[in-house]
């Protein structure tokens, strides 16, 4: 049977932030367990706290960033859970229960080349943070299909950032793949030394596995997945990777890149 990981807890958090940015909603509430424990590419479940029972499961959000005492999420409004969590208001309640996953593995001394695609970005501020903190050299390329979504990138001010849209609205009109694609192909034999991380939908985490095997990098996937528990109790986030069926909430979110079965 499936238990809650050592390190996570479950909490009643205050919601001290909560604001658009083009067409997500960052939101912060206060959980200092949570951000002392989190680390980049872990996420939360989360529920607001209330009378109604619908919807009565909690959703799945990348921890997008932490302030002190603050944990920053960014919410896609596209479902009911997910909608009605973007609808809260500084001084609603969530009950949250994380740190949850296994995070990205930082350890390394190469250039660090962050992906992200949509709302995959939502994990990769902390993550980049957390490197550049390691007097890593990091660069960041996030994709989107228009300028709405990519108003997201202005949350990525400290690092080397490259945007593209798929419409040309927002940086350059490409998919984020051709963005990693030059950006390889600029860093030459020293490509093979550089660390990829990476979040987004399947086909662009394919595109990048690909791209990092032609040079030989090392590269980490951040994979999405439907969860109901976060803990790995009720099997409903497996996805193959490495010829069997593991639980992206418990032994993921985050894999070594050549292991998912696209």
């Amino acid at each position: 049977m499936a238990t809650i990981p050592a390190q996570a807890d479950l909490h009643e958090c205050p919601v001290v932030e909560s604001r658009a940015v083009g067409a997500y909603r960052l939101v912060s509430f206060v959980a200092p367990a949570i951000a002392e424990a989190a680390r980049p590419g872990q996420f939360v479940m989360v529920r607001q706290v209330g009378p109604a029972l619908d919807p009565l499961l909690p959703r799945p959000m990348g921890i997008h960033d932490i302030d002190s005492d603050l944990v920053k999420v960014l919410i896609e409004p596209v479902g009911k859970g997910t909608l009605y969590l973007s609808r809260a208001k500084v001084g609603d309640r969530f009950s949250v229960l994380g740190p949850l996953g296994n995070g990205f593995d930082t350890e390394g001394t190469g250039p660090a080349l962050i992906i992200g695609g949509g709302v995959g970005a939502a994990p990769l501020a902390l993550l980049a943070g957390r490197l550049l903190e390691q007097g890593r050299k990091v660069r960041c390329l996030l994709g989107f299909k228009t300028r709405v979504q990519a108003v997201v990138s202005e949350l990525f001010s400290e690092v080397d950032l490259d945007v593209c849209t798929e419409d040309g609205t927002m940086g350059r009109r490409a998919v984020v793949s051709e963005l990693l694609a030059g950006c390889l192909e600029d860093l030459g034999p020293d490509a093979a030394g550089a660390q990829i991380f990476a979040c987004g939908p399947d086909a662009m985490l394919k595109a990048v596995t690909e791209a990092a095997g032609r040079c030989g990098a090392d590269a980490q996937v951040s994979v999405a997945a439907h969860m109901a528990c976060g803990v790995g109790a009720c099997q409903g986030c497996v996805v193959k990777v490495a010829g069997e069926y593991r639980r992206a909430c418990s032994e993921g979110p985050v894999f070594p890149a050549e292991e998912p079965e696209w």
